[in-house]
């Protein structure tokens, strides 16, 4: 059986069958973070298959091939981004969304992590991927600047604004409820959300 790091220098030659079991690989950890930055199934399918295409036509330009997976996360990323961007007027979150009903069950819990869940779907695709890398995939904010192709200091001053961009749209979302604090908010993974691909 082939390593990550054969498939890659294989399908850097244009091997067309390593190239396909590197999208078989990486497609299910690639969904989920196009997923939680643009929070459409089809959106985030969209952006996923440009990934794939920017990687197969940018991947001969690839010099160090045990730097793949970040590669391709920052290619990835950029595509759920754009997606983003071509689609902002469509905020559309699809969501379960309940009203919480007062129980000791967890429901409270749960009514929290949509309310977080719909608060960060109004938020721009670049905050999204943002949360998405730090949170979501637990990320340290220099491998997320390195996904976003920025500096760390950028990376930190982004993080912290799309923090308080999400702070304000909790508490803007319902009056009468008190928002949920930053650290409750960022416990909840915005990429855990099953995947469809």
């Amino acid at each position: 059986m082939s390593t990550l790091h054969d498939l890659v220098i294989a399908a850097r030659a244009r091997d067309d069958d390593a190239f396909m079991s590197l999208v078989s690989i990486e497609t299910p950890e690639a969904f989920r973070l196009s997923l939680a930055i643009l929070r459409q199934h089809h959106d985030a399918e969209d952006a996923l298959q440009e990934a794939f295409v920017r990687a197969w036509r940018d991947l001969p330009r690839l010099r160090d091939t045990e730097r793949w997976p970040a590669w391709f996360r920052r290619i990835v990323v950029s595509c759920a981004i754009d997606t983003g961007r071509r689609r902002k007027g469509n905020r559309i979150v699809p969501l379960d969304f309940h009203e919480p009903t007062p129980a000791s069950d967890g429901s409270a819990e749960r009514a929290d992590r949509d309310e977080v869940l719909v608060a960060i779907g109004h938020l721009d695709a670049r905050d999204r991927a943002l949360l998405a890398l730090r949170f979501g995939h637990d990320l340290e904010l220099p491998d997320v600047a390195a996904a976003l192709g920025i500096p760390l200091g950028t990376a930190k001053s982004r993080l912290h604004r799309a923090l308080g961009r999400l702070r304000t749209q909790l508490e803007t979302s319902d009056g009468d409820r008190r928002a949920p604090s930053e650290d409750a908010a960022c416990k909840y993974n915005p990429v855990k959300t099953e995947s469809r691909v």
